[in-house]
């Protein structure tokens, strides 16, 4: 938790794929929804406003139709290299 008391998420991972590609495998909608989430799950819809300041917004549904969402800021938006 942030010392403001909302959660954060921080991802840190190597992967052996240009930052072009790594950068829109997060960042387009049709390429997150084709891996994130929990197995078994869709994303029927991802919002994002790709710019400091702007929001995110990711549905996620459960198999039995369920849905959760994951909404957040971007602080840093720097194609291809950083996206916090």
């Amino acid at each position: 938790m942030a010392q403001n008391g909302t959660l954060r998420l921080r991802m840190v991972r190597k992967f052996s794929a240009a930052p072009g590609v790594v950068f829109q495998a997060l960042t387009d909608p049709v390429e997150l929804g084709k891996w994130w989430g929990p197995d078994g799950f869709t994303i029927p819809r991802v919002e994002s406003d790709l710019r400091p300041g702007g929001v995110y917004r990711i549905e996620m549904q459960a198999p039995e139709g369920t849905s959760f969402f994951l909404t957040g800021e971007f602080l840093k938006v720097d194609p291809p290299a950083l996206l916090s």
